[in-house]
């Protein structure tokens, strides 16, 4: 299935760093919280990230990020058509919005210990498993 798109807003819902707490002797854990929402209309699709690092206890930063994808009508009757948006589709998106949420962590960390601290990669295979069933009416 073939979903048009366009990148419609990127928005940065939360940024916090807290640099002073970070220890170089101490592993970083990484996480990652990816979610989908979908306007009524099927005309927009928003991929929402959440990824923090945290050494012990102790958070050393946290963000999400949100990208709305506008979906071109013909999209949308093929959402409609087969009742999902497929997951290579999410897939697809959340791999723009990995990359966006990079790209934000780099720049906002610029000049702080944490800017050496690159995103890892994300196995998005096992972070979106399953189709957006769609509920037309």
């Amino acid at each position: 299935m073939k979903i048009p798109y366009r990148i419609n807003q990127i928005r940065t819902v939360q940024f916090v760093i807290f640099p002073e707490k970070y220890d170089n002797k101490n592993d970083i854990n990484v996480h990652t919280n990816v979610s989908f929402a979908v306007k009524n209309d099927l005309s927009d699709v928003r991929c929402i990230m959440e990824v923090s690092y945290a050494q012990a206890d102790e958070l050393l930063l946290k963000t999400q990020v949100q990208c709305n994808f506008g979906i071109a009508p013909e999209g949308i009757n093929e959402i409609k058509k087969d009742k999902k948006i497929p997951v290579e589709y999410l897939r697809y998106i959340a791999t723009i919005v990995t990359g966006t949420i990079r790209g934000i962590i780099h720049d906002k960390t610029e000049g702080t210990v944490l800017n050496g601290i690159i995103l890892p990669p994300i196995n998005l295979l096992e972070l979106i498993k399953d189709d957006y069933p769609i509920n037309t009416h």
